[in-house]
């Protein structure tokens, strides 16, 4: 590589490291106003995570910038579970399945940071498997997140008689039906991961990361 080469490599790694700050910061910040900056929703799903794809991205983009290093990708497959959920709001909204709020920045919380968050992860993050039992391990722990939070839901639920979202009906939610939505649940967030991963190392092998 020539010396005029290595500049246009590293100018372009260098652009790579800002545009996940600018993201990141626009993330966050769309999630700090739209919920007021204020924490009496904050436990929402969809301020959850787009506040923790924001915080990564920024976070991200800061250290690659400063060590020279970027964060794991494993990360990022924590956190888009969540986000991806949450953009499934745009198909209820549309089909009219529930009214989900797109109002303000909950359009771009619903509609449009997920599909940023995506895309910083497929052009942006380098993803690096150690063998093939680490490729599987990716895919059944990538949906540890957002199980977490299902958890918290019925905690919440058992204290307080509501859920988050209200998408399922309270009266009948008895221990087994929440523990079969739960596996039900796993078992998508898994295989979309595992689409997601496979997607990823597509890119990967098509461009220079």
């Amino acid at each position: 590589m020539s010396c005029e080469e290595n500049r246009v490599y590293y100018a372009d790694k260098s652009i790579i490291k800002i545009a996940k700050i600018v993201v990141g910061l626009f993330i966050l910040l769309t999630a700090l106003d739209g919920y007021n900056f204020q924490s009496s929703l904050m436990y929402e799903l969809t301020f959850i995570s787009n506040s923790s794809c924001g915080l990564l991205l920024l976070l991200d983009g800061i250290v690659s910038l400063i060590r020279k290093k970027a964060l794991p990708a494993i990360l990022y497959q924590f956190v888009l579970p969540c986000i991806l959920t949450v953009f499934c709001t745009v198909f209820f909204k549309i089909f009219g399945w529930f009214d989900f709020n797109f109002s303000g920045m909950f359009f771009f919380m619903h509609g449009i940071n997920p599909v940023l968050v995506l895309a910083m992860f497929l052009f942006t993050t380098k993803l690096e498997l150690k063998d093939k039992k680490d490729y599987v391990r990716r895919i059944f722990i990538a949906p540890a997140m957002v199980m977490c939070y299902l958890l918290f839901d019925y905690i919440r639920f058992l204290i307080t008689g509501n859920l988050v979202y209200g998408l399922v009906s309270t009266e009948s939610l008895t221990f087994v039906k929440a523990a079969i939505i739960g596996i039900v649940y796993y078992s998508s967030i898994a295989f979309m991961s595992y689409g997601l991963l496979d997607l990823k190392l597509y890119v990967q092998k098509k461009i220079e990361i």
